[in-house]
């Protein structure tokens, strides 16, 4: 389910229709996303998705010299915004047949949320990237951290603009199921029964003051010089030494992080021999590599597509993937997903998109992992008549979700 936290930012987001802004996920990591601060991120492998952005923990002094305190920030537009929610919906269903007895139930389901709070959004004026770029040049030598994001072929961002908050910020969801039923069968003996019961939840988070909401990156370019690219550009590289020599299986063989495994099988599609490795990375590779030393490409292809997937979801949404695959509702999963996605085309609109009753089985709610997989890419799943409500910006996540689905649901027929 999706935290209070990313609820409200998403709210701020598409109230502000601010495309070239990318939401905070967690509140954990909403200080790390400051102006200056260099991210990193996996080039684009797909038209319908993008991996996430990571924090390095460097500053953009921390790469150039001569060293300085980063230039003043040009503040900009203020925005103050309340949102509160309060909704309840219920139902019952009474069956009866004369002289057979009768069975009576209802339920209810009701929920709020509200959050109020002053923003403003800070920015690092284009003149001052000028100025910048004049006047100092990259570190050398190189620091440790850029060298490993070139040779694992990342591309690397600085943070440009920020939208913050400028008071401490209290935001309180609630969720309440309520449930009833009874009946009475006739006989020698009259049997009867009634229950009853209820489920509460509150969450209450507080967003200090400064905490970052949302921001907007621009690519770095590194080569014999340095520069930042204001506008994207999906086919610009960060490192510019690796689009010269084109030599992909030198940089992937210099590399020994968790990224091992995407490595490696990036290398085995491209001709190359793969390695024998210990630990996780090699017990997987083992089971597709050939005696030959080649990839069974079969099998591998759908592995490698399947890691890039996975880098745009979540963590959360990782566990909640294992447990679809656990409890056997995969296949389930997958058809719903793709029904949502093919409804929902073209993208760019907002629209409600009714699920299949079929595909749902008996666990749809708040606690059905499916649900959980959609809210978390952004999507608000309905109960009452089963839909969800279609968010442009939840695109990019929902397809990469699709992705997994399929991908695993096919490899689970291979294997």
């Amino acid at each position: 389910m999706a935290s209070a936290f990313e609820k409200v930012v998403r709210s701020v987001v598409r109230e502000l229709d601010h495309k070239d802004l990318t939401p905070v996920d967690s509140l954990w990591s909403s200080a790390s996303f400051q102006p200056y601060s260099l991210l990193s991120r996996k080039p684009l492998s797909s038209r319908f998705w993008r991996p996430r952005y990571k924090c390095v923990n460097l500053s953009i002094r921390d790469i150039l010299e001569p060293d300085a305190p980063e230039p003043a920030l040009e503040c900009g537009r203020t925005f103050q915004f309340h949102d509160a929610m309060d909704g309840q919906l219920q139902g019952s269903v009474k069956l009866a047949a004369p002289g057979q007895g009768r069975l009576t139930g209802g339920a209810a389901v009701s929920g709020s949320s509200s959050a109020s709070m002053d923003l403003c959004t800070l920015r690092v004026a284009p003149n001052t990237w000028e100025a910048m770029h004049h006047e100092r040049r990259l570190r050398q030598p190189e620091p440790k951290t850029l060298q490993q994001l070139r040779s694992r072929g990342d591309d690397v961002f600085v943070v440009t603009e920020v939208l913050q908050t400028q008071k401490e910020v209290e935001v309180t969801r609630t969720h309440k199921q309520e449930g009833s039923g009874q009946f009475a069968l006739p006989g020698a003996f009259c049997l009867q029964g009634k229950g009853e019961g209820h489920l509460s939840q509150k969450k209450t988070v507080t967003i200090p003051s400064g905490s970052t909401l949302a921001f907007r990156a621009a690519q770095l370019v590194i080569g014999s010089d340095w520069d930042i690219l204001l506008f994207p550009d999906k086919k610009q590289r960060t490192f510019l030494s690796l689009q010269a020599d084109g030599s992909m299986e030198h940089w992937l063989a210099t590399t020994d992080d968790y990224q091992g495994l995407q490595a490696e099988l990036e290398q085995g599609l491209c001709g190359g021999q793969v390695e024998p490795r210990d630990g996780p990375v090699g017990a997987i590779l083992e089971s597709l590599v050939l005696p030959s030393g080649q990839l069974e490409t079969e099998l591998a292809g759908p592995v490698f597509y399947l890691l890039q997937a996975l880098a745009v979801l979540s963590e959360a949404q990782h566990v909640l993937l294992a447990e679809v695959l656990e409890t056997g509702t995969l296949s389930g999963t997958f058809w719903l997903v793709e029904s949502l996605v093919e409804q929902s085309s073209p993208w760019q609109e907002h629209r409600a998109v009714s699920l299949p009753p079929e595909r749902l089985g008996n666990s749809w709610g708040s606690e059905a992992p499916a649900w959980a997989l959609l809210e978390a890419c952004g999507l608000e799943p309905q109960v009452g008549t089963p839909q969800v409500c279609w968010e442009p910006g939840a695109r990019g996540c929902a397809c990469a979700l699709y992705a997994c689905l399929a991908l695993l649901l096919r490899l689970s027929q291979l294997c």
